[in-house]
């Protein structure tokens, strides 16, 4: 980001389409989910889990029954890696991997109980810390961002 753009400007609804807060939009979502992962960071050590395994627990905490593929898709990693550390969450007893009725060779991601457990720090702190933001910003904004979001995933 530039150094001319300031992200603590205030937000004029009118130009929400320009590129200017469009790259002040990329910007904010970027600072919030750095913000997001500092704030889960202390709790991810105390688990005693890598920057990886923490992505793949909560990822499957938050949207589990994905298929192992789609997950690995979703994260972004490769094969190599992305079974290296689901052989390793599953040694630890932390994921289960539950064969799809309909095709025997793809397999559904979810938590195992110990996953649920281990992954229950991360969540409040990840909860907390978008509460605050969330109180902050007002229902309006909040719902605002949940469609945008979620336009924005899809």
């Amino acid at each position: 980001m530039g150094p001319d753009v300031n992200l603590n400007r205030p937000f004029d609804p009118r130009l929400f389409l320009m590129d200017q807060e469009l790259d002040r939009g990329v910007g904010l979502l970027m600072a919030g989910a750095r913000e997001l992962v500092s704030a889960a960071e202390t709790a991810r050590k105390k688990a005693g889990l890598s920057k990886p395994e923490m992505q793949i627990l909560i990822a499957i905490r938050f949207d589990p029954g994905r298929t192992v593929s789609q997950m690995r898709d979703a994260l972004g990693m490769t094969v190599p890696t992305f079974a290296r550390l689901i052989g390793a969450l599953d040694t630890r007893g932390l994921i289960e991997r539950e064969r799809q009725e309909n095709d025997g060779r793809r397999r559904k991601l979810t938590l195992s109980d110990a996953g649920v457990t281990l992954t229950t720090p991360i969540a409040i702190v990840l909860r907390e810390r978008l509460r605050l933001a969330f109180r902050a910003a007002g229902p309006d904004a909040v719902a605002g961002m949940r469609i945008a979001l979620e336009a924005l995933a899809k």
